[in-house]
């Protein structure tokens, strides 16, 4: 990808990609045999009429919901091949296991996380079921198009949310997780370049838009967002205990194939590149919280022995050495980097402390060649975290290596990890650079962002002046008892609601225009999106920035502890933010504004600007690639949900993207 691609954050190889053609073509494989059909739509047909295995009537049987509806079609694919029957063409072996899978997912043996994994390599019947069970609604809601009360013979075309047709469609299609042959192989190729590409992403992340690293968040911003009424996330506070012993292996399955070696070995050559470190060592807030847990806890360092799992060229064994930790052991999975590390450590004296050794965990572990030997370390060390705080899936290897080398009671840092969201507005995007570029509007480049945007996970810097909604906790990892195994998940529902803080998200920014507001000249009167000049014009949220936090807790950092946070509200990081665009923006009352009011007339769909909606229901699912090409990358879906004041819920969205 070009340099000026990542700089907008959103373009990429995809403008030619054309996904109503792409949806037509893709042949879809039978649940319960091998035959092949052309659509994912004929082969849930063929599941019924031969197998009588009626995706239709088990979501209305059983209630399944989207996250539930995956998990039954992945359990089914799992059922069938446990039997034999995806193998052939056997009817009677066929009808055997629809039948098992019925009876099951009537158990909910189906309810596992496990099957939020595709089964099947590139699985159509996954991203296009609902064209088969919400056909019958489809119908429904066109005909119901006439009826909306938002149809206007005079819409502009950039209102889409208040566009009666567009309206017709959102609540014709709940969801949208599409997901093409033709996409993944396109991001596998991007994945198959980790190196150039991981660098322009932190490139781009660290002041690549040239802001500042002097961040715009105002004071205590974290206690000012919530508005009155509104309860906060308990998770913050949430007590960790000390682990009491080695964790054994996780009993529940784990199905998926050990990480190919060409994987691996790409991924540690990636960042044999200085040029990477030199960004993750010059990122001041992620540098100083581990030196600051290192040195600063004398009860905890001072005569420890502490391993360092992924150290690089050796900074953390350093701090460590210079906490006065009795020994240190750096394990590094690239060569190249393993031998600067052990040349860093020499040159700044501490080599008689820290011992350097090359070599992937996980081998070294089962071969008895980490120093010291099993469950005789005091402390592990390691900077794991991947965009999204899971991109690159190096936890694995951290719980591998806490489970087998740390002394029980023995301390993890960082410790605790948490994931957050919060709602962001069109200011967050490249939107209206395009509104006036030097005296022209180019919407067609808008529309090709919105298209590209919707369906990857953005990696780029958000403002928080650009955070348009309140934040909430979607995801708590104990780094220290955790399995390997949570490192998946779908979270429980959070409400995000309009800031309390006075900040919309929309406020006029000249550097999000053209030329930093030089190129955008105001002859132009495009305007999609107003700025306000009062506190009832609806705020509109374009999707949700998600970032996370680690901490260094009292638990094990009792003289100081410590978090470093990758939020929009605090200092900017290397991980900036991953955001996940709307497929249309969801209006929002303004806090304290009088559309709380029980008697304002609504018109429309909840979320719409006739209908502005109190909040957004948000819940965010995170699982690793199947495919070996993106072995390491990480699957997010996003589930969204308008809800007016009195608690009647919009229209729930559902999306896929990839990372």
């Amino acid at each position: 990808m070009s340099d000026d691609e990542h700089d907008n954050g959103e373009e990429g190889d995809f403008a030619d990609w054309n996904e109503e053609e792409e949806a037509e073509t893709r042949t879809s494989r039978c649940l319960f045999s091998s035959a092949t059909h052309p659509n994912p739509t004929a082969a849930l047909t063929h599941a019924a009429d031969a197998h009588g295995f009626d995706l239709r009537a088990l979501t209305k049987q059983y209630g399944l919901d989207f996250y539930g509806t995956i998990m039954a079609l992945n359990y089914a694919r799992t059922v069938a091949k446990d039997r034999g029957a995806g193998e052939g063409t056997d009817a009677a072996a066929s009808k055997d296991a629809a039948s098992a899978a019925i009876e099951g997912i009537a158990k909910g043996e189906h309810r596992d996380e496990r099957f939020l994994v595709p089964t099947l390599e590139d699985d159509g019947v996954l991203f296009e079921w609902e064209e088969f069970v919400g056909a019958d609604a489809t119908n429904d809601a066109e005909d119901d198009d006439d009826d909306d009360d938002d149809a206007t013979p005079t819409a502009k075309a950039g209102d889409d949310e208040d566009d009666p047709k567009v309206n017709a469609e959102i609540a014709a299609s709940s969801t949208d997780p599409r997901v093409t042959a033709e996409l993944a192989a396109q991001l596998t190729a991007a994945i198959a370049e980790n190196d150039a590409l991981k660098l322009k992403m932190l490139t781009l992340s660290v002041g690549g838009d040239g802001e500042s690293a002097e961040d715009d968040a105002p004071a205590n911003v974290g206690a000012s967002l919530l508005p009155d009424g509104v309860a906060k996330s308990k998770a913050k506070s949430k007590p960790v205990p000390v682990r009491a012993k080695p964790q054994k292996s996780d009993p529940r399955p784990d199905k998926r194939s050990a990480l190919p070696n060409t994987v691996d070995d790409h991924y540690f050559d990636g960042y044999g590149h200085f040029d990477i470190h030199r960004t993750m060592l010059d990122d001041v807030p992620r540098t100083a919280a581990y030196r600051d847990a290192l040195e600063s806890n004398p009860s905890l360092v001072n005569g420890a022995r502490v391993l360092d799992v992924g150290c690089g060229t050796g900074i953390l064994s350093m701090f460590a050495a210079r906490g006065g930790a009795s020994a240190v052991v750096g394990v590094d999975g690239a060569a190249p980097m393993a031998a600067c590390a052990r040349a860093n450590v020499a040159h700044n004296g501490v080599d008689d402390t820290v011992v350097v050794v090359q070599g992937k965990v996980e081998e070294l572990i089962k071969d008895g060649k980490i120093p010291g030997g099993a469950n005789s370390y005091d402390v592990l060390v390691s900077e794991w975290m991947g965009y999204g705080l899971l991109f690159e899936s190096m936890l694995d290897t951290v719980i591998a290596a806490r489970d087998a080398m740390l002394k029980p009671g023995g301390a993890v840092l960082p410790d605790v990890a948490t994931i957050h969201v919060a709602g962001f507005s069109r200011n967050a995007t490249s939107q209206p650079f395009w509104d006036d570029v030097y005296g022209f509007e180019m919407p067609a480049v808008q529309a090709d962002l919105r298209e590209e945007a919707s369906k990857l996970a953005v990696v780029h810097g958000v403002k928080s002046s650009h955070v348009c909604t309140t934040d909430g906790v979607v995801k708590y990892l104990d780094l220290a008892t955790m399995s390997a195994l949570d490192t998946e998940f779908s979270s429980d529902t959070v409400l995000v609601v309009a800031r309390a803080d006075g900040i919309r998200g929309d406020e006029n920014d000249d550097v999000v225009k053209a030329g930093g507001g030089r190129g955008a000249t105001g002859l132009t009167q495009r305007d999609p999106d107003p700025s306000p000049d009062h506190d009832t014009e609806p705020i509109m949220c374009h999707g949700v920035v998600v970032w996370f936090d680690t901490s260094f807790s009292e638990r094990f950092c009792k003289e100081k502890p410590v978090v470093l946070s990758t939020s929009p509200h605090s200092e900017r990081t290397h991980w900036a933010q991953t955001m996940l665009h709307f497929a249309e923006p969801v209006a929002l009352v303004p806090h304290g504004s009088f559309w709380w009011g029980k008697d304002q007339p609504k018109r429309g769909l909840v979320g719409t600007r006739t209908n502005p909606a109190r909040g957004i229901n948000i819940r965010i699912g995170m699982a690793k690639c199947k495919e070996e090409e993106r072995a390491r990358g990480l699957d997010i879906s996003l589930e969204y949900e308008p809800v007016s004041a009195d608690g009647t819920p919009g229209t729930r969205k559902a999306k896929m993207y990839q990372m």
